[in-house]
C-alpha cells in the first residue's frame, strides 16, 4: 500500500540528515570511542522517523544501529577496525535503501533485515532475543520510565473526567485538560512501537471531539467510555515500566474499544413502513420537493489533507494483529468521516458525506469489522481519489465517491441475523445518503451537474472485482446488456432460456390434439362472474431469506458466466428487498 507523497518526501529527507550524522560518527578513528549518547539519540531518531513515516524495512536497519550505539555507549563492544567497518557498511546501505524508498526492489526487505540482524550480532544480542522483541528491544530504563509516567498522568485525567461526567453529565470543561495531558507523549516517535498506546490515545481524543460535537449532556456511556479508557492506559502504563512494551489485546483495551463503538458508532434503526404512509384514506396533501441548495465545493486542500489521513488509517487497520487493535483502529476512521456527513453545498460535498455516511454504517453495523482488509481497500481507494482533488475534475471526483461509498454497502457482508425463521427488525438499514449511490438515481427538478454516477456505472462497479482501485464506468444501459446477451447466446450455441429453465421446474408437455366436443347450452345466469379469491400479497413477493437466497443463486450464474450482466438489474432489486427495504 503506497505511502502519502508528502509524507514520504519529509521522511526521506529527515532521514538522509540522520544518516550524515551517523555517517560522521562512525569515521571516528578506531580506537576512540565516538560519543555514546550522539550515536544512540541519532540512531534511535532514524529509527523512529521511519517508523513514523510507515517504513518497517528502514525501521528494521536503524534497530539494529541502535543496538550497536548502545553496546558502544555502555562499554559492551570495543571501537576497534572491525566494529568502525560494519557500522561504516551498514550506514552506506542504508543511503541505498532509501534512495530507493519511492520505488524498491524485490530483496530490500530481506536485506534491511539482514543489516538489522548483522549489527544485532555485532552488539552481542542474541539472535532469538531479537526475534522475541523486534520493536521494543531498544527501550531502555530511562524510556521506560518516561512513557509510563506520562501514561499515567494521563490515565488520571482521563479518570477525573469519568467521574466529573458521571456526577454531572453537562459539565464539559473536564474533557479540555484530555488534550494538553496527552501532547507530551503524542509527540514521541516510540510510542508507535508500544502498541495499544499510540491506539489509545487517537481513540480518545476521537471521542473527545465527538462529544463536543454532541449537542445536550453526556450519557452514563459516556462517562463508562473514559473509564475503560483510563483503565487500558493504566494497564499499558504498568507494562511499560515492567516489560518494556504493554499487551496489545489485553481485556482493558478491548473493553475499551467495545465501548467506543457501542456508544459512538450508532447506526439507526430501520423505519416501519407504517410511517411512511399515511393511515387514513385521501385525499392526501403532497408538495413537491425542493432540491438541495448548491453552494461551493469543499477547500481542495482540506480534501487532499483528508486523503493523505485516511490513507494512513487504512495502512494501520490492515498491520491490526488482533481485534481489540483492529476495533480501536475502526474507531480512528470512524471519528474522522463522522464530521464529513453534514458536508453539503455542492455535488463534489454531498458526495464526500455520501462516502462518509457509508464508511460511518459500515463500521457501526459490524460489516467493516467482519473484512477489515477489505473495508481497508476502499478507504484506501477513496483517499486517493481525494488526494488527487488538486487537479481533478469536481464531476469526476464525485463519481468517484458515489462509486467507493456503494462498494462499502455492496460488496462488505452485512451481518445476517442468528434465526431464520424470521426476518431482523433490529438490524440497522443502509444510509440514505449513501444508499442513492446504489438505488437508481431520481432526476432533480433542475437541471445541475451529474451529483452521482449512472446506474450503468454503480452497476458496473459493483461488478469489478474488490481490488480495482478505480471502478469502471459502463454506460451502456439496457440495449447494451441485451446486446452482449444475444452475443454470448450466439458465441457459444446455446438455446434461447425460458421461464420454466428459469425458476428450476420441469417445463409442461405439450398437450395432445383432440377433438373437442361442442359445449352445452349454459343459462346466462351461471355466467355471472364469481368472487375473485382473495390472495394475500405476502405470498407474491420475495421475503428476506428469500430474496437473498435468489442473490446467492444469481452471483453464482454471474461468476459462472462473467460476461451476463443483464441480471443486475434483478440483483439490484434484490438487494434492496434483502437489506430489509422492501420488508
Amino acid at each position: 500500500m503506497g505511502q502519502p507523497t508528502a509524507m514520504l518526501d519529509f521522511f526521506v529527507l529527515e532521514a538522509s540528515d540522520y544518516l550524515e550524522r551517523l555517517d560522521g560518527i562512525a569515521q571516528t578513528p578506531a580506537g576512540s570511542a565516538p560519543s555514546g549518547d550522539d550515536f544512540v539519540r541519532l540512531a534511535r531518531a532514524y529509527r523512529g522517523s521511519a517508523l513514523m513515516a510507515g517504513q518497517q524495512v528502514m525501521a528494521r536497519s536503524g534497530q539494529g544501529l541502535e543496538a550497536v550505539a548502545r553496546a558502544v555507549r555502555d562499554d559492551r563492544i570495543v571501537w576497534d577496525e572491525r566494529v568502525r567497518g560494519e557500522v561504516i557498511r551498514a550506514v552506506d546501505d542504508c543511503k541505498v535503501l532509501l534512495r530507493r524508498v519511492k520505488t524498491p526492489d524485490a530483496g530490500d526487505a530481506q536485506r534491511a533485515e539482514g543489516i538489522g540482524l548483522g549489527l544485532e550480532r555485532l552488539a552481542g544480542l542474541p539472535p532469538e532475543s531479537a526475534a522475541r522483541a523486534p520493536h521494543a528491544a531498544g527501550l531502555d530504563a530511562g524510556s521506560r520510565a518516561f512513557v509510563g509516567r506520562e501514561a499515567a498522568a494521563i490515565a488520571s485525567t482521563l479518570d477525573r473526567a469519568a467521574r466529573a461526567l458521571t456526577l454531572d453529565p453537562s459539565s464539559r470543561e473536564v474533557l479540555g485538560g484530555i488534550a494538553p495531558a496527552m501532547s507530551q507523549l503524542r509527540g514521541v516517535a516510540l510510542l508507535n512501537d508500544l502498541p495499544p498506546l499510540a491506539d489509545l490515545l487517537a481513540c480518545v481524543d476521537g471521542a473527545v471531539r465527538l462529544v463536543h460535537a454532541t449537542p445536550g449532556p453526556a450519557s452514563g456511556e459516556t462517562a463508562a467510555v473514559f473509564d475503560a479508557a483510563a483503565k487500558a492506559v493504566t494497564r499499558a502504563a504498568r507494562e511499560v515500566v515492567e516489560t518494556g512494551r504493554p499487551t496489545a489485546e489485553s481485556g482493558e483495551a478491548q473493553t475499551f474499544a467495545s465501548a467506543l463503538l457501542r456508544t459512538f458508532v450508532r447506526v439507526g434503526e430501520p423505519v416501519p413502513i407504517e410511517l411512511l404512509c399515511a393511515v387514513e384514506s385521501g385525499p392526501h396533501v403532497v408538495t413537491a420537493g425542493q432540491p438541495p441548495a448548491g453552494g461551493s465545493a469543499p477547500p481542495r486542500l482540506e480534501l487532499v489533507s483528508q486523503g493523505e489521513f485516511l490513507a494512513a488509517a487504512a495502512g494501520d487497520l490492515g498491520r491490526a494483529g488482533g481485534a481489540a487493535l483492529r476495533d480501536l483502529r475502526l474507531f480512528v476512521i470512524g471519528a474522522s468521516l463522522k464530521p464529513l456527513v453534514e458536508t453539503d453545498g455542492s455535488v463534489l460535498g454531498r458526495s464526500l458525506a455520501g462516502f462518509a455516511e457509508a464508511g460511518w454504517w459500515a463500521i457501526g453495523s459490524g460489516s467493516a469489522a467482519a473484512e477489515p482488509e477489505r473495508f481497508a481497500e476502499v478507504v484506501n481507494d477513496a483517499a486517493a481519489t481525494l488526494r488527487s482533488a488538486d487537479d481533478g475534475e469536481e464531476s469526476r471526483l464525485a463519481q468517484l465517491l458515489n462509486a467507493h461509498a456503494s462498494r462499502l454497502l455492496l460488496r462488505l457482508p452485512y451481518p445476517l441475523p442468528e434465526t431464520t425463521t424470521q426476518p431482523a427488525t433490529s438490524a440497522p438499514a443502509p444510509p440514505a445518503v449513501a444508499a442513492a449511490a446504489i438505488a437508481p438515481l431520481v432526476a432533480e427538478a433542475v437541471p445541475a451537474p451529474v451529483e452521482a454516477p449512472p446506474v450503468a456505472a454503480v452497476r458496473a462497479v459493483s461488478a469489478v472485482p474488490a481490488a480495482a482501485a478505480v471502478p469502471a464506468v459502463d454506460e451502456g444501459g439496457l440495449p447494451a446488456s441485451w446486446s452482449t446477451y444475444e452475443t454470448l447466446i450466439a458465441e457459444r450455441g446455446l438455446a434461447a432460456g425460458s421461464f420454466s429453465e428459469f425458476l428450476g421446474v420441469a417445463a409442461p408437455a405439450p398437450a395432445a390434439v383432440a377433438h373437442v366436443p361442442e359445449p352445452p347450452i349454459v343459462p346466462i345466469e351461471d355466467l355471472a362472474p364469481s368472487e375473485p379469491e382473495v390472495v394475500p400479497i405476502g405470498s407474491l413477493l420475495y421475503d428476506r431469506e428469500g430474496a437473498l437466497r435468489r442473490l446467492r443463486e444469481i452471483r453464482a450464474a454471474l461468476d459462472a458466466e462473467p460476461g451476463m450482466r443483464d441480471l443486475l438489474g434483478e440483483v439490484f432489486d434484490l438487494v434492496d428487498i434483502g437489506s430489509g427495504a422492501g420488508a
